[in-house]
Order: C-alpha cells, then sequence, then structure tokens
C-alpha cells in the first residue's frame, strides 16, 4: 500500500509541477507582455536582458521549490494515514 500513496505522491507531484510552471508563464506573460525567457522560448531567453532572464529563473525557482514541499508534506501526510489505518 505504501507503494501506491508513493506512486499518487509522485503523480501528484508532476502535475502540480506542471501546473505551476504554466501559472508562472502565464503571470509573466501578463505582467511583462512578452513570452517567458525559457529553453521552451529559446529566441525569447537571448533576446532579453540577463535582469529579467535572472527574474524569472528566481521567481521560477522559488514557485518550484514551493510546490515540491508543499507536495512532499502532503504526502508525507498521506503516508501517515495509511499507515494509521
Amino acid at each position: 500500500m505504501n507503494i501506491l500513496v508513493k506512486l499518487f505522491g509522485t503523480a501528484v507531484s508532476l502535475a502540480a509541477g506542471w501546473v505551476g510552471t504554466k501559472l508562472v508563464s502565464t503571470i509573466w506573460k501578463k505582467a511583462t507582455g512578452d513570452l517567458p525567457p525559457t529553453l521552451a522560448n529559446p529566441e525569447q531567453q537571448q533576446q532579453e536582458k540577463l535582469g529579467k532572464v535572472l527574474t524569472f529563473a528566481v521567481v521560477s525557482g522559488a514557485s518550484a521549490a514551493v510546490i515540491q514541499a508543499v507536495t512532499k508534506r502532503w504526502t508525507r501526510g498521506l503516508e501517515d494515514k495509511v499507515r494509521r489505518h
């Protein structure tokens, strides 16, 4: 049963990461009017000033860290509930 919880937690983590990435990219585009400077947009990444690229990297990295921490805590809580039953 524990392996199922871990697999489910991994799936939730991947989905949350994808949603977080899309959310940060959408907010960036609405706030700046430009595509986000990511590897998915290499031309935009090369054309942007370094400050914008660094700002996007910090924002996206911070959001990824928060998503990872929240999903790990949630998974740990779910594992604890499964062990108790």
